[in-house]
């Protein structure tokens, strides 16, 4: 049976619409119009909706890694990011079925109904085993997954200058990371496991899960693995992502290697184009934000763990201006540790309008595009019809609880039409939210999953967790600080 969706406003490609009414039968948008209209036209058709509601395409995350828990809940202060990493692998282990299961959730009930997984192995040689469960427990969640299996094959301790690195270290320390190279899985390998992965999953009709490949970052990948990763994604139609210029450290990595910017190396190596992906971007030179603007390149922009991470404020309002395609992402280090896409897209908003008059501004519409249809775009492809309210379109739909956001003092015509996308930027939490549809499906209503018990998924990953404490203080911590000032100090003195 058809399902008519409706409410007193809505979204489309962030502009406000009065009295927006869509039918729903399958996995589509097959019909839209005013609620009349589609009530004439469907008259046996469910109704969802009212003038109590704002109705909204649905978010796509766009760069997360699925931990389930916040590394804060698992012991892991927040720290300056390469001092941070050296603690990620003695983080207490989630099973991958289960993170994966309890971050679709709690991403459903946050209105996100996509997600790109950049996936945390709990070590290189079970990254193939891990992977299908993690697929399983999005799909159990109901969530749709661009999934991106990392691959590295350098500069595991620092970025660069090894030897200068384990010269500061104490003699015990520095012979028993002397040795340290192996990555324990070949690209050989990783590739093959891809191929399998993308053969019994990968999704190009309803999008309901993609595979995709990631070099997990510039500086940890050789010329050779990003070439052949775009070369397998190319291939296959799908994408790669892959971390860059997250901190200023990342920036002098690239001087430091060739002598110029990392976009620059990798225009010059062939990787960029409509098939990439960046997560992050932090460090882009003002003169390669036009490059990655031509060439198609995509950017999923992680303010809440850029801030956290101490790693800087990415210039997206300069990269919307250019024409760069940005998509809003949690990284699973959200400010509040509680995965809400809305306070996301508004604290990218108001850090991303910056001070002084000649700066560039970045309106309320384009941030709802960067959480709708350009997210799903830089995660999916444009072939995906997903972030948009419009027929042939698919139906992943949120309704937010219009009534609860103006509150009870407002008049009855409170907001204005034309305010609509500031107002839902600057109130809107997912507390708010009510009811989320993932391809003509409701997955969440009444703010409630339909068919898990989120609370239940909780108590079984505290059991398996038992008692595990992880980031516990390493040796290592205040000698990366004092190498990574080095690299302040040389910086400054050229």
């Amino acid at each position: 049976m058809p399902t008519i969706v409706h409410a007193r406003y809505a979204l489309c490609a962030g502009a406000p619409v009065d009295d927006l009414a869509l039918c729903v039968d399958g996995d589509f948008i097959v019909d839209a119009g005013s609620l009349s209209e589609l009530a004439a036209r469907y008259p046996a058709a469910e109704r969802i909706g009212g003038d109590e509601f704002a109705l909204l395409p649905a978010f796509t995350n766009a760069h997360d890694h699925g931990r389930a828990l916040g590394t804060l809940a698992l012991g892991l202060p927040d720290n300056f990011l390469e001092v941070w990493l050296g603690h990620l692998g003695r983080l207490p282990s989630i099973p991958p079925y289960l993170a994966a299961l309890y971050s679709g959730l709690q991403l459903l009930a946050s209105g996100v109904t996509a997600v790109a997984h950049s996936h945390n192995p709990s070590s290189w040689p079970s990254l193939p085993s891990e992977l299908p469960e993690a697929m399983r427990g999005y799909a159990d969640a109901g969530i749709r997954v661009a999934m991106h299996p990392p691959i590295i094959d350098q500069n595991l301790l620092v970025y660069a200058e090894r030897q200068r690195f384990l010269d500061l270290l104490p003699a015990e320390t520095r012979d028993e990371l002397g040795g340290r190279s192996d990555i324990d899985l070949s690209a050989d390998e990783y590739f093959a496991a891809l191929d399998e992965l993308y053969s019994k999953y990968h999704d190009p009709l309803r999008h309901l899960a993609h595979v995709q490949a990631s070099p997990a970052g510039g500086q940890w990948c050789s010329d050779a693995l990003i070439i052949r990763a775009c070369e397998w994604a190319r291939r296959q139609q799908t994408r790669v992502q892959m971390h860059l210029l997250e901190t200023p450290y990342q920036r002098r990595y690239a001087y430091k290697k060739w002598g110029l910017s990392f976009i620059r190396h990798l225009e010059d190596i062939g990787a960029l184009g409509g098939w990439l992906t960046l997560a992050h971007v932090v460090w882009v030179e003002d003169e390669d934000i036009e490059l990655l603007a031509e060439r198609g390149v995509g950017i999923a922009h992680n303010i809440s763990s850029n801030l956290r991470l101490r790693s800087g404020i990415a210039p997206i309002a300069k990269m919307a201006a250019a024409g760069v395609k940005v998509g809003i992402g949690l990284d699973g280090h959200s400010l509040d540790d509680d995965q809400d896409f809305l306070r996301e897209m508004r604290l990218a908003w108001t850090i991303a309008n910056q001070s002084g008059m000649a700066a560039a501004d970045l309106s309320a519409e384009a941030v709802w595009r960067m959480g709708t249809s350009a997210a799903a775009e830089i995660t999916f492809g444009a072939g995906a019809p997903l972030g948009l309210l419009e027929v042939g379109g698919l139906a992943d739909l949120v309704l937010l609880d219009l009534a609860a956001i103006t509150g009870k003092w407002a008049p009855a015509d409170y907001p204005a039409r034309d305010l609509l996308p500031a107002f839902l930027l600057r109130r809107a939490k997912r507390e708010h939210l009510r009811h989320v549809m993932v391809g003509g499906q409701w997955v969440i209503r009444d703010s409630e999953h339909v068919t898990i018990d989120i609370n239940d998924v909780e108590r079984e990953i505290w059991a398996r967790l038992g008692h595990e404490a992880g980031g516990q203080s390493s040796a290592l911590d205040e000698y990366l600080r004092i190498f990574y000032r080095a690299w302040d100090a040389d910086h400054r003195s050229t």
